[in-house]
């Protein structure tokens, strides 16, 4: 093989990669977003305090906010278990 085939094989392999890599750095931020929304995002179990929620807050299943947590968990290198549940507002 001729130094210059090579060497036009190394600039094809490094243009395929370049096209990987942009198209990786779009979904990372696509991702980024929607990990950053489930951080932001309040989960707060009101049951052990008895209390109703305002018109503010919307119900959602346990299991699946469980396993929403645990995927960011695995994906986004967050640890929500270190959260405690607290009270929104005053009790």
């Amino acid at each position: 093989m001729t130094d210059n085939t090579e060497l036009e094989r190394l600039r094809a392999e490094v243009d395929r990669l370049t096209r990987r890599v942009d198209r990786l750095d779009r979904e990372l931020a696509a991702h980024r977003q929607v990990a950053d929304a489930i951080r932001r995002a309040q989960f707060w179990d009101f049951t052990p305090y008895e209390l109703v929620p305002d018109g503010s807050w919307i119900a959602v299943d346990r299991a699946d906010a469980v396993a929403l947590l645990r995927a960011l968990a695995a994906t986004d290198h967050w640890r929500p278990w270190t959260h405690t549940l607290e009270p929104r507002g005053a009790v």
